[in-house]
């Protein structure tokens, strides 16, 4: 059951996300709201609505996009790049702070943007506060894990090793359990949707399935809670980039 919640002031939407949930299409849409800045690198599109397109990413989501603007480099820390955070941080060598955080947050004032993630909430929330959250729990796993399958598996974790996949990890990871990569998969994501269940609170906004976004009244439900300036035309842009090439 959707819950939207009373907001706190914060120019940072963040969207945690199991993956295969759909969480960059619900990124895509909610970036087509006036104020907020789009990461408008060539690889993820000069709008929302333009598809994602980076060789060797074939594979990838049209929905999919990383957190560059025009402008970063195709490897490495710069400017014009938001860092990656916690584990993908941790397995990157980096290292990225609440001021790292604070400082992208007063470099885009006033404008809003996007952290899609899928780190556990309470981490996020320690690293982010203050901020606005979107928490994706979709009460359907068998769904997820269809899903995961056919959009999540194709993703590599390391830019470095683009050659190893999420479905080789899961692979690696059930043969080391002795269970199937779908059963793997299912705890994972039972653990993750705990720790979303456990520390998301009244003043966020729940989304039990991605799909509603599709619906204006609740896209615009969605964006009144994070105070942004809904765009209706570019939102049916984005609407049609979905139609046109989705995994969900």
């Amino acid at each position: 059951m959707e819950n939207f919640g009373t907001m706190v002031e914060n120019n940072c939407i963040l969207i945690n996300f199991p993956q295969g949930a759909g969480g960059h299409m619900l990124g895509r849409m909610i970036a087509s709201c006036d104020n907020i800045a789009w990461y408008d690198h060539e690889q993820n599109g000069e709008y929302p609505w333009m598809p994602y397109c980076s060789p060797g990413d074939d594979m990838f989501s049209k929905m999919h996009f990383n957190k560059r603007f025009k402008g970063a480099a195709e490897t490495g820390a710069d400017k014009n790049r938001i860092p990656p955070i916690l584990r993908t941080a941790e397995q990157r060598g980096i290292t990225t702070t609440s001021q790292d955080i604070a400082e992208w947050k007063q470099r885009l004032s006033p404008k809003n943007f996007i952290y899609t993630n899928h780190e556990l909430l309470d981490d996020t929330k320690k690293l982010f506060n203050p901020a606005k959250y979107i928490v994706v729990i979709p009460e359907d796993i068998d769904l997820l894990i269809e899903r995961w399958m056919r959009s999540s598996y194709y993703y590599y974790f390391d830019p470095a090793r683009k050659d190893y996949l999420s479905g080789d990890l899961y692979r690696d990871k059930a043969k080391e359990q002795g269970i199937t990569m779908k059963q793997a998969l299912r705890n994972d994501f039972e653990v993750q949707l705990s720790n979303y269940k456990e520390y998301v609170t009244d003043d966020d906004i729940i989304v039990n399935e991605v799909n509603d976004i599709l619906d204006y009244d609740y896209f615009s439900a969605v964006c009144k809670k994070l105070e942004l300036v809904v765009n209706k035309n570019n939102y049916l842009k984005v609407k049609e980039l979905f139609k046109n090439r989705s995994h969900l």
